[in-house]
């Protein structure tokens, strides 16, 4: 404040480039913009196969936009960059003097994200970052409450990735998981547990994605919410694939996809991003391809695809208080003008994303604030789901072995 005195807060390009402004520290704020040369890009197509052909939608299955070094240590060609940008201009970030922690933050910037920055202009158009500011964890709508939610145990069941269709399902594993939360499977105190769980969210990847759909995906899907929702809620919410918009936000599954069990009332077919108070706890959750978009931007995603990464960039995401901001630039999505629907402006209690490869969990504290993230992993490839409680929002990860040999 002392820096700007009376001046108020003043756009990038007049703020950085006045006179007098190299080599005093000040604190800039702004919209991140990742220069990546491995982003896909519809005018490189034009431009390689001529303004008289019509190219192929742009490569997105690529492992990740950042560039792999050789094995002399060079990227080669075109540096990757990252600028802070707003309507006045851009400014290029240098963050070779961040250690530490501050380092490690610099690694998820991403395009979209509104970040402040502290640094002292070296030379023009540089800015030598020094520390990295998000906008924190998001106010809650009430004041936070120290009492329990319920004196009992309640679960929230998470699953993702039934993935019908798709040559590695296993019929036995969702079998045990229906048995499991209509307490018909294993013994007394088994049974107990399924009889706690609450409500069920099936998070993304419904069936498997391929050019030619098969109608018999949708009518194992449609069998199997019948036999599940007879028994408890369940929220339907779609992700990578699955038969709604491709473009974020992800509109309901439609009714008549799955008509017998459309016909129950606690079926409930959500959106995606989704969001649902559930025993006085706000759950907020995508089907997982905002997280899939934010690791291709990750510098070392190639060294590590766990668990933990995957919690880092939810951490980012809450933190940051967005849950697409790469979005619509890699990531497909409606380009709202007025309004983005992908602002985090109420903190949730769980914060989960769907259709990940491992299962992880932390909690993200902030004054008054607690957060439990949730990496929900593939269950046709793990036979893993995820229970919450409602209680104390401690997670617990059941696993259905269906390899007797291993048993």
């Amino acid at each position: 404040e002392e820096d700007m005195g009376e001046q108020g807060v003043e756009p990038i390009g007049k703020r950085v480039g006045a006179s007098g402004s190299q080599g005093r520290d000040m604190v800039v704020v702004g919209i991140v913009f990742r220069h990546l040369s491995l982003k896909p890009s519809i005018l490189k197509e034009y431009a390689k196969l001529g303004a008289d052909m019509i190219p192929a939608p742009p490569q997105r299955d690529l492992v990740s936009y950042v560039k792999k070094p050789n094995s002399d240590g060079d990227a080669g060609g075109q540096e990757d960059s990252i600028f802070l940008e707003d309507e006045s201009g851009r400014i290029l970030l240098d963050f070779s003097g961040l250690e530490g922690e501050a380092a490690e933050k610099s690694k998820y910037l991403v395009s979209g994200m509104i970040v402040a920055i502290r640094g002292r202009p070296e030379k023009l158009g540089v800015l030598l970052v020094r520390d990295i500011c998000r906008a924190g964890l998001p106010t809650r709508s009430a004041p936070c409450q120290e009492v329990p939610i319920c004196d009992e145990d309640r679960f929230v069941c998470i699953l993702s990735g039934l993935n019908f269709g798709n040559a590695d399902v296993n019929p036995l594993a969702i079998d045990l998981v229906t048995e499991f939360i209509k307490t018909n499977l294993g013994d007394s105190k088994f049974q107990k547990w399924g009889s706690t769980i609450v409500r069920l969210i099936v998070a993304g990847k419904l069936i498997n994605a391929s050019e030619n759909p098969d109608i018999q995906n949708l009518r194992e899907l449609d069998a199997t919410l019948v036999s599940i929702a007879s028994s408890i809620p369940i929220d339907l919410v779609p992700g990578d694939g699955d038969p709604t918009n491709f473009l974020l936000p992800q509109q309901p599954i439609n009714k008549c996809l799955l008509p017998s069990s459309s016909r129950f009332k606690t079926l409930r077919r959500a959106p995606n991003p989704y969001e649902a108070m559930i025993g006085g706890r706000r759950f907020l959750g995508t089907g997982g391809q905002n997280v899939e978009d934010f690791l291709r931007y990750v510098n070392d995603r190639r060294d590590s695809e766990g668990a933990e990464k995957i919690l880092s960039v939810l951490e980012e995401m809450i933190r940051s208080r967005h849950l697409a901001p790469t979005a619509p630039d890699t990531l497909a999505s409606y380009p709202f003008y007025e309004s983005d629907p992908f602002i985090i402006d109420r903190c949730p209690d769980v914060f989960f994303a769907g259709s990940q490869p491992q299962f992880g969990t932390k909690v993200v504290e902030e004054g008054d604030r607690r957060v439990r993230i949730i990496s929900v992993p593939d269950f046709y490839r793990t036979h893993q789901i995820v229970l919450v409680n409602l209680r104390n929002l401690n997670c617990e990860l059941v696993d259905f072995v269906v390899d007797f040999e291993k048993v």
